[in-house]
């Protein structure tokens, strides 16, 4: 049995437009969108806007930002919200925070919303730390009375007790960033929206305030979180939207949505390189056929390479030599990985990355740290990987087999010859105790019993 592939989640005009009434309300749902979209106009001139208001007659053209895009999100839920730049991210957190109305649709938000658009906003260059604090908090919806009750633990999370009555424009932007954000995150919300307001700040800025979001999450609040990092996104969040040009791409599994994401940035990229190529080659050499050193894209987007070398089937064994459902810590695994083509090549590298559903690279199995050489590949073979025991601890990881031309020790996308991106599950449970652990890690133990009184 071939190890099966993981699945892929995917996500007449819309009706209505309006906007739900938010407060108390005992419905699990924390939002709904439902049908929403929005439309912008868009003017090749700035003088077209007077010259139609004139002649009453249209001069722009629409664009859609959003069209009929449709999700639920339960009360208590964790979301990640991706996509490019572009994709109209941000145009669904305004619609869901009454910023702007949809042009057709429905929204309906049953709970305190807190949100984090750009760090900042309503503060006033001119006035004091300690002025903006207040002023932040009052567009936030905060009353003076709580603003006052919360300022100590404001200053403190930003830690600037010492610049609090200096101007706000004398702050660098690091300083900025923190009081802004200690003011944003003060805030007791029902549901939270983050846009990309991890983007500022120092490193230690930014741990502070991934710490306390997930402090937030874990105390039973509704969070949607937007961010080009599928890494972040997928460590705190369990529940992913990607959006692509308006639509809804993907909603589901984290990793499963943020490796299609992925996927679908590198086919994007690729694309460009070859057309770049192309154009290149057509300057330099109009008459010459177009070379095939560039990365090939595959019909499956999770596999790429120049198409000199394939899998044509890859396997998960376990200790009898058959596929399981599952594959068990401290016992054997064998990865088969079978193969054709050709790969005329003295430089060839081969790499098996394990990838867990958080997005941290758990396990990279390279053949040469195990002393095998890859010769040049002719025709077919096959690959066998054998672990036993195997070490991972219980979880899900996705399994990324590829090889590749290793000339420089960073490998091009020219020099990949087959890459099978997070394209196999693997599952790993434990036998005995109930807790989790990264690896399983084998360790020889002593006992040293002191002196008897």
């Amino acid at each position: 049995m071939t190890a099966l592939p993981a699945e892929p989640v995917a996500g007449e005009p819309p009706r209505s437009c309006g906007r739900g009434a938010g407060g108390e309300d005992s419905s699990p749902l924390a939002l709904s969108v439902r049908h929403v979209s929005k439309r912008f106009p868009v003017y090749q001139r700035q003088v077209d806007r007077v010259l139609e208001w004139i002649s009453r007659r249209p001069r722009h053209r629409p664009f859609w930002a959003l069209r009929d895009v449709s999700f639920d999100v339960g009360r208590g839920e964790i979301v990640g919200v991706i996509g490019r730049n572009g994709a109209g991210k941000t145009t669904l957190l305004r619609l869901l925070a009454g910023i702007s109305s949809p042009t057709q649709g429905d929204i309906d938000v049953n709970y305190r919303m807190s949100v984090i658009l750009e760090l900042g906003s309503g503060f006033h260059p001119e006035f004091t730390g300690r002025d903006n604090v207040y002023l932040g908090g009052a567009v936030l919806g905060m009353s003076e009375a709580e603003v006052r009750r919360k300022y100590d633990s404001i200053v403190e999370f930003a830690e600037l007790g010492a610049y609090m009555d200096m101007p706000f424009k004398t702050y660098s932007l690091g300083m900025q960033a923190r009081l802004a954000f200690s003011v944003a995150i003060s805030v007791d919300p029902e549901i939270l929206i983050i846009d990309e307001a991890l983007a500022a700040g120092d490193a230690a800025f930014i741990a502070k305030c991934f710490e306390r979001i997930r402090q937030i999450c874990e105390s039973g609040a509704t969070v949607l979180f937007v961010s080009h990092n599928t890494y972040l996104v997928q460590r705190l969040c369990r529940r992913a939207l990607w959006i692509e040009a308006g639509e809804l791409a993907g909603d589901g599994d984290p990793a499963t949505v943020c490796r299609d994401y992925d996927a679908a940035l590198r086919r994007h990229e690729q694309n460009e390189a070859r057309a770049l190529g192309d154009r290149r080659r057509f300057s330099d050499s109009p008459a010459s056929p177009a070379s095939s050193a560039g990365p090939r894209v595959a019909d499956d987007a999770h596999v790429w390479g120049t198409g000199e070398l394939r899998f044509t089937r890859v396997e998960l064994l376990g200790p009898q030599g058959a596929p399981q459902e599952e594959y068990f810590a401290g016992e054997a695994l064998t990865l088969r990985l079978e193969y054709e083509g050709d790969a005329p090549f003295d430089d060839l590298a081969m790499v098996v990355l394990a990838t867990r559903t958080d997005g941290v690279a758990a396990l990279g199995l390279d053949a040469r740290d195990a002393g095998l050489r890859i010769p040049p590949l002719h025709g077919h073979g096959t690959f066998e990987i054998s672990l036993d025991p195997l070490l991972l601890g219980r979880g899900r990881y996705f399994l990324s087999p590829h090889v590749y031309r290793d000339r420089d020790g960073i490998a091009a996308p020219g020099d990949v010859l087959v890459y099978h991106d997070r394209l196999y599950e693997l599952r790993v449970e434990r036998r005995g105790r109930p807790y989790d652990v990264a690896v399983e890690h084998p360790a020889r133990w002593r006992h040293l019993p002191g002196e008897s009184a």
